[in-house]
Parts: C-alpha cells; sequence; structure tokens
C-alpha cells in the first residue's frame, strides 16, 4: 500500500509498504479520505520520537475490506468512520467509563501508525457505521466535530448564552455551530484571518471581528457590558487566552482547547480578573467516549452531521493526493493560515 512515512523532523514521503495483517479480531479498512489535525504539523516538525511509529493521521473514515473470524458486529463492506483513541480499559478512570482519560491510552498516528495509508487495521470497538446519509469526506470529520461538542459540553453552554468563538479554524467553526444548535442567542467570531471569516459569514454567522482591525475585547464589551458566558479559546495563542479573561463575565466559563507552544506566563490583571470575577476555567482534551448517549460525542456528531445540521463542505479548503505529501505538509508548516481542513482522498 501507499503510506505517508515520517522519518524525522520535516521529513515525510510517500512510499510503498506491505498492506497491514489483521488478527482474529481485528478488522482492515481501506481509507477512502484522511484529514489533516492541526496537531498532525507539529509532529511532522519534531519528528515521531519517542514513539516508535512511522504513519501520522488519526482523522479518517473508509470501507471495510476485511474482517477477523472473531469479528461479528462488523462486516465486510461496511462504511465506517475510525475513533483513533484506543484506552486500556483497566485503568481507575476506563472503569468508570471516562475512556477519553485513560492514563495508558493509545492514539493512532501518535504512539501507533495512523491512517495517512490506503489501509489501517483496527479493533471494531473503534469504527462507527455510517448512515447512507453521510459521505466519506464528512465522516473524515466526525473525530473534530466530537472535539467541538465535547468542548461546549466542558463549558457547560446552555440555552441564552453569548458564546465567544476565539479563533476559526476547523474546531473553532464547528464549536460555532453547535453553540448556535445548542440555543446561544449570540455568537461572536474572533479571527485574523479574512478567508476564516469569510467562510463564518458563508456559515451564517454575523458578529465577526478581525482582531487585527479591531479590538475584540472593547467591540464586544461595548455591546455586551457583562461579558460572555462562555469564551472558547480555539487559537491556541497567549494573546487569545488574555482576551478570554477579559471577555468572560464574572462567573463566566472559558473552554480552553487550543494548544499553545510556549510558556505561559498570565499577567497580573488577567490573573486578578479569573480570582475577583470568579471565572472558571476548563482544559479540553479529546473527546468524551462513554458507551451512552448523551456522554459519547461521537454518536452525537454523527447525528447533527447526518441530518445537515452540522454543515461539514463548507469547512473544507484542499484536497490532495497521498502521493503529494511531501509537499503538502511543507506548504502548511510555513503558511497555515492559507489552509482549513485539508484532507487526502484514496
Amino acid at each position: 500500500m501507499k503510506a505517508a512515512i515520517l522519518h524525522g523532523p520535516g521529513n515525510i514521503k510517500c512510499e510503498v509498504i506491505p498492506d497491514p495483517e489483521i488478527s482474529k479480531d481485528e478488522v482492515l479498512v481501506a481509507v477512502k479520505v484522511a484529514g489533516i489535525c492541526g496537531s498532525d504539523i507539529p509532529r511532522y516538525e519534531r519528528g515521531i520520537f519517542p514513539y516508535n511509529f512511522k504513519i501520522l493521521g488519526h482523522e479518517c473514515a473508509g470501507e471495510v475490506v476485511e474482517v477477523g473470524r472473531e469479528v461479528k458486529e462488523i462486516k465486510k463492506g461496511d462504511r465506517v468512520a475510525v475513533i483513533p483513541t484506543i484506552p486500556c480499559g483497566k485503568c481507575p478512570l476506563c472503569r468508570v467509563g471516562k475512556f477519553s482519560l485513560c492514563d495508558n491510552f493509545i492514539r493512532m498516528g501518535t504512539r501507533i501508525d495512523g491512517c495517512f495509508a490506503e489501509f489501517i487495521k483496527v479493533s471494531p470497538q473503534n469504527l462507527l457505521k455510517l448512515p447512507g446519509s453521510i459521505d466519506y469526506e464528512e465522516a473524515s470529520l466526525l473525530e473534530p466535530a466530537a472535539v467541538a461538542l465535547h468542548t461546549l459540553k466542558r463549558g457547560r453552554v446552555i440555552p441564552g448564552d453569548l458564546v465567544v468563538i476565539m479563533g476559526f479554524g476547523t474546531i473553532g467553526s464547528l464549536c460555532a455551530q453547535f453553540a448556535d444548535i445548542l440555543g446561544a442567542r449570540s455568537i461572536y467570531i474572533v479571527d485574523i484571518a479574512e478567508e476564516k471569516l469569510n467562510l463564518a459569514r458563508k456559515l451564517g454567522f454575523t458578529n465577526l471581528i478581525n482582531a487585527k482591525k479591531e479590538d475584540p475585547v472593547k467591540r464586544i464589551l461595548k455591546q455586551n457590558r457583562q461579558g460572555a458566558d462562555l469564551v472558547v479559546e480555539s487559537a491556541g495563542s497567549k494573546i487569545t487566552l488574555e482576551e478570554s479573561i477579559y471577555l468572560a463575565r464574572k462567573r463566566g466559563r472559558i473552554a480552553l482547547l487550543g494548544l499553545i507552544r510556549d510558556d505561559v506566563v498570565i499577567p497580573e490583571k488577567a490573573y486578578s480578573t479569573i480570582i475577583h470575577h470568579e471565572i472558571n476555567l476548563y482544559g479540553v482534551y479529546d473527546t468524551d467516549l462513554e458507551p451512552f448517549p448523551p456522554y459519547n460525542s461521537w454518536r452525537t456528531a454523527l447525528h447533527f452531521i447526518a441530518r445537515g445540521k452540522i454543515k461539514i463542505k463548507p469547512l473544507i479548503s484542499h484536497r490532495f493526493r497521498i502521493d503529494e505529501v511531501s509537499e503538502v505538509f511543507k506548504s502548511i508548516s510555513c503558511n497555515r493560515g492559507k489552509y482549513n481542513k485539508v484532507l487526502f482522498t484514496f
């Protein structure tokens, strides 16, 4: 099969390697679409050390082409999305169903080979069957959609909330759409890229702020003196983190989703604001994977995408073949603002 092999920092190539061989309790999936996550870029830039894997990628959907003899619930020909997190099932958090917080989890494309390849072998427990109303491109974004929904659940959004989305990348845009579905009375979108704000406009959002041209804190607080009920920090910037603190109302909530790559020093004014305003900070990692709704954001996200309530197609900015992986990663690494969701199609 063709696969994107990461040899070291900034060195990724499309090569032909043997197809995976499945065991009696595994399934082989022919990958139809795989998405590049923002977290794949720093992994590409720093290489795979200290983990022993070669293939990045954890957002994908495809068709089951081979089934182990002991697998009963999945059959050849099933259309599926792949859930990339593999919990140990034994630690205290796994025993109470908090699989995404597993002490010993493994994640495809980070500790074992991922989905930037023509085939991937998985456990049937990591597959979600797709209804006929959703295509492979839409299904490949189920993972970020589930993360976005989990973000709003962690931020305890309720109908009537004023919500601010700091950063309108793929997950930020999905957070905004879910906030609308969950009854937010007003949604502000803040970004520094006019292309991202144009996308927000196409999706029907009207409260748009280009932070390069105006101060989002002054604008939002002028129009909403008490501040926001929930701020989603999805930009991963020290600047937007500080702005989020000033934007939250007293006893407001901030969902911390963006990954900041440098050390963060919180100014005294911002720290005092957290204390004096009793602001609640919620860390967000991965997504909830509990077996039953409403705690499984994967199944809930699938429901809304399949019914057209969450718009996926406008978020896709580029499609490439896996043969182009070297040029694609180099380009994204040098100019991230140019891209939104990038897909490899097989």
